[in-house]
């Protein structure tokens, strides 16, 4: 029954869409969609932010698993009063052999001179405190303090799901898990939509992942704040990993230093001791780029806009990285950055910033078998097909690329395409794109197979706009005698031998429905051979 309601999900995902408009299902509180391909009005940047006046305000989350603590967790706020005794409060909420306690915090503030800061910005106090956890598939009951009220475990104010064991320290490989992703948010009425959305599946959510251009500050700090407080009620609870964009770089006039506003808000993996980093100035240290094990999968996050050349500290750490994951333990290996190495729209094109990178990184990433790669940066949606060569699909030993910069930014949206090869509607590499606001949710379903939806904003949080089934063809599970229990790139050979030739004649089945279906769409021969390959 489970084969036969795969291949019933796959049949109906290959018929999602060519990425055309057509027609969706309305939504009475959302605006016409047309005003949706405009930049947003300067009056909608910001909409009101929360606990502007409160004692600790900005309260943020994020996971920290190690080998010796796979159930770590970051704790971050800020205040405007420093105490050397402020920390948090904490405790498990399942049976465990960790009561919980108080975590000290380290602390941390900034001067950012700029003229939109109409020249130097003090910074409120942050306080980052982790909590070197070893319990997992359990949920932490915390409460910051200032330090007024150690050990008060009685009352907890907040609380936070740790995910069950990483595959990576010894936890499944087939365990099924669910990730968000959000690019460009920014602070606009659209942003407060997109993580609303989030937030209605945050009971499945394992982390929030972020591919940059986190709050459209661009050197006026205090927007910083305003970001971290409009998004407390959701950030304080679902875990948050982050990468630096272009809008994160906020040069200081006065000395040079860029990115100091990001990297004192966000330290990422601040446990990490296998030489990511990134930031390292007057004593404070955060990671622009950084790994992490979730579930089945190792995530890297890395900088579009730091050093990416041969033998620089990113290439070195990321070559190292990459080498490190053993795909025995953790099947699914994906990258994460902000400028996208694929991308159709007429925006962004020409950047060195993606064109750069991918000509020196794309072949060390596909010989290590990525999987998938997120990026932000083009204000809109497009995924594409599996590729490592800019024009054959391969969906044995390419990489599924995609972009999602459309969380709501309030520079609006990009709906202009290019057009593709021969009279195609778009390039042969590109399966479907649209100027929506939007997010997106990764099911890593088992060892071999993820589901990617997108949702658009104005379809509601029920309405799946694009999806896509994943193969995973790098997996190399072990049988009983040490031999690979599949052979690379052979679709038949994911499924159980005794069920091949029900799964050969549901297959056929689904192709033929399928080009049925899509025989009058624009984008025929790309989306049929999805249909194929996916």
């Amino acid at each position: 029954m489970k084969l036969l309601a795969f291949f019933l999900c796959l049949f109906v995902c290959l018929a999602s869409g060519d990425g055309s408009p057509g027609s969706s299902n309305s939504y009475s509180d959302f605006l016409d969609e047309e005003l949706y391909l405009q930049a947003v009005p300067q009056g909608d940047w910001n909409v009101s932010a929360p606990h502007e006046d409160s004692d600790i305000q900005q309260v943020h989350v994020s996971l920290a698993p190690t080998t010796e603590s796979p159930g770590g967790v970051v704790v971050s706020f800020a205040s405007t009063t420093l105490s050397n005794g402020a920390g948090v409060n904490w405790r498990l909420a399942c049976n465990a052999e960790e009561d919980g306690g108080f975590a000290n915090a380290i602390t941390t503030s900034y001067v950012h001179n700029s003229p939109q800061n109409g020249g130097d910005y003090k910074s409120p106090f942050f306080y980052h405190v982790l909590l070197d956890i070893k319990q997992t598939d359990c949920t932490v009951e915390y409460t910051p303090t200032l330090g007024g009220e150690k050990n008060a475990t009685g009352s907890m104010t907040r609380r936070i799901r740790i995910p069950p064991l990483a595959s990576a320290f010894g936890g499944d490989p087939q365990q099924s898990f669910k990730l968000a992703l959000v690019g460009d948010l920014g602070q606009t009425i659209n942003s407060v939509q997109t993580m609303q959305h989030v937030a209605a599946e945050q009971d499945e959510i394992a982390a929030l992942l972020i591919m940059g251009d986190l709050s459209y500050a661009d050197n006026d700090d205090p927007r910083w704040d305003s970001w971290s407080r409009m998004f407390q009620d959701h950030l304080d609870h679902i875990p948050m990993f982050s990468l630096p964009g272009n809008h994160e770089i906020e040069t200081d006039s006065a000395d040079g230093v860029s990115f100091r506003p990001y990297a004192h808000r966000f330290q990422n993996m601040p446990n990490c001791k296998n030489g990511c980093g990134g930031f390292d100035n007057d004593g404070w240290k955060a990671n622009m780029w950084f790994s992490f094990d979730i579930g089945s999968a190792h995530i890297i996050h890395v900088s579009s806009y730091h050093n990416w050349s041969v033998g620089s500290p990113q290439y070195t750490w990321l070559e190292g990285d990459l080498a490190s994951v053993d795909r025995t333990k953790t099947p699914w290996l994906i990258v994460n950055l902000h400028a996208p190495w694929y991308n159709s729209n007429i925006a962004h094109q020409g950047e060195i910033y993606s064109y750069a990178v991918k000509e020196t990184w794309q072949p060390l990433l596909c010989e290590h078998g990525v999987n998938i790669m997120f990026a932000g940066h083009v204000h809109s949606y497009e995924r594409m097909f599996p590729t490592c060569d800019n024009s054959t699909i391969s969906p044995q030993t390419g990489i599924t690329y995609v972009n999602i910069g459309d969380g709501g930014n309030r520079e609006g949206l990009y709906n202009n395409w290019l057009p593709g090869e021969e009279g195609r509607a778009g390039p042969v590499w590109s399966a479907f794109r649209e100027g929506s606001y939007g997010h997106g949710m990764l099911t890593i379903e088992n060892a071999t197979h993820a589901i990617w939806e997108w949702h658009r904003n104005q379809d509601g949080v029920a309405v799946k706009r694009d999806t896509a089934i994943i193969r995973n063809y790098r997996y190399s599970a072990k049988d009983g005698e040490g031999k690979e229990s599949r052979s690379e790139g052979d679709p038949a050979r994911s499924f159980s031998g005794y069920l091949g030739v029900l799964t050969g004649a549901l297959v056929v089945y689904s192709i033929a429905m399928t080009v049925l279906f899509l025989r009058n769409r624009k984008k025929k021969e790309a989306t049929a051979y999805e249909n194929i390959t996916n």
